[in-house]
This record gives C-alpha cells, sequence and structure tokens, in this order.
C-alpha cells in the first residue's frame, strides 16, 4: 500500500469516528472553553480584588499620615477581614505598629483571623504566630505563650530556633532561668544534632 492509500484510510477512520461522536466532540469542546472562561474570570476577579485591597491599603496610610487615624483604623480592619495572604497581615502590622487598637483581645482576635487564612503557606503563618507570641509576651500569660509556641517548637520549622529562643528570653526577663535553662538545652540538642 502507498502513503497516499495508508493517509485516505486514516482520513476516513477520523472522520467517520468525527461524524459518530460529533455530539461528545462538541460537548467536551465546549466544556475545555467554558473551563478556560471560568479559570480567565477567576483570575481577573482575585487580580481585581487585590487591586482593591491595594489601593484600601494605601488610602489607609495616606490616611495615617494625615493623622486620622479611626478612619484609617476602619479600613485597615477591613482589609484583615477580608482575608488576603498578602494585605491582612500587613494591615495588622500597621495597626500594632502605630498603635491603633489599644484592646489587646481585638488583636488577637485579628491574629487568630489572619492564621486561618489557608492560602498562606506554613512557614509564613509560623512567623505570624511567632509574631502572635512577641505581642502575647506582655500579656503575662505564660501558659498561652507556651501553647502559642509550642506547634512551631515540636515541628521542623525554619522558625523552631527562634521560637526555642522566644520562650527561653520571655523566661529570663520573669526570672525563671530554670524555665529559660530548659529551652537553652532544647536549642542546643537540636544544634548538636
Amino acid at each position: 500500500m502507498s502513503d497516499e492509500t495508508l493517509n485516505t484510510k486514516y482520513q476516513k477512520k477520523i472522520t467517520s469516528f468525527i461524524k459518530k461522536n460529533l455530539k461528545n466532540v462538541i460537548i467536551l469542546l465546549v466544556l475545555i472553553v467554558i473551563i478556560l472562561l471560568s479559570f480567565i474570570i477567576y483570575k481577573n476577579l482575585e487580580e481585581k480584588k487585590n487591586i482593591q485591597l491595594s489601593e484600601k491599603y494605601t488610602q489607609a496610610v495616606i490616611l495615617l499620615n494625615q493623622k486620622q487615624s479611626d478612619e484609617s483604623k476602619l479600613l485597615l480592619e477591613d482589609i484583615i477581614k477580608k482575608k488576603n495572604k498578602f494585605y491582612s497581615p500587613l494591615a495588622l502590622y500597621l495597626i500594632i505598629d502605630r498603635k491603633l487598637e489599644n484592646d489587646p483581645k481585638k488583636i488577637i482576635v485579628f491574629f487568630d483571623k489572619i492564621l486561618k487564612i489557608k492560602s498562606i503557606d506554613k512557614e509564613n503563618l509560623n512567623l505570624i504566630t511567632i509574631k502572635k507570641s512577641i505581642f502575647l509576651f506582655k500579656s503575662g500569660k505564660e501558659e498561652l505563650v507556651i501553647k502559642t509556641l509550642n506547634p512551631i517548637i515540636n515541628s521542623n520549622s525554619v522558625w523552631r530556633n527562634m521560637a526555642i529562643k522566644l520562650l527561653s528570653d520571655y523566661f529570663l526577663f520573669n526570672n525563671q532561668k530554670g524555665k529559660a535553662d530548659e529551652y537553652i538545652k532544647l536549642l542546643n540538642k537540636k544544634k548538636n544534632k
């Protein structure tokens, strides 16, 4: 058989297959187009949300510079509620740095909201947890500080040593040298392995 005959047979098979399965082929193509369009629309909406949050964050900073703390605080709290992996933590840090919120319980609630954002990777969540623990140091609630840092200490996180060091420093600051020494031993034990 010549190449031309094989080519013709192959074309006939393809044509026959398409004719028999035309409905299924069309449905498959429509589904692919719908999925692609949905993905593009979703990405576009996400980008618009990020732009809006960026603008809102910038507006909050401008309001702060204009000494309009209350208006800025409202914008920053709204950003935290949006649970954006980038702007929500930034908004919380700005609230803390500029002392816009006096109620420590409310700040802990903000930390907890941010720590529930699923799109933040594990190591960044650990960093946010460490920042939460530093904030908790002022509360004097030792159990809460330990409970907050223990998941990091008991993991292989890059922040593990920092968490141990923080607890050690916390106990030294509170004149509890025995407890501080326990964490220093834990830190040294990990370094020697």
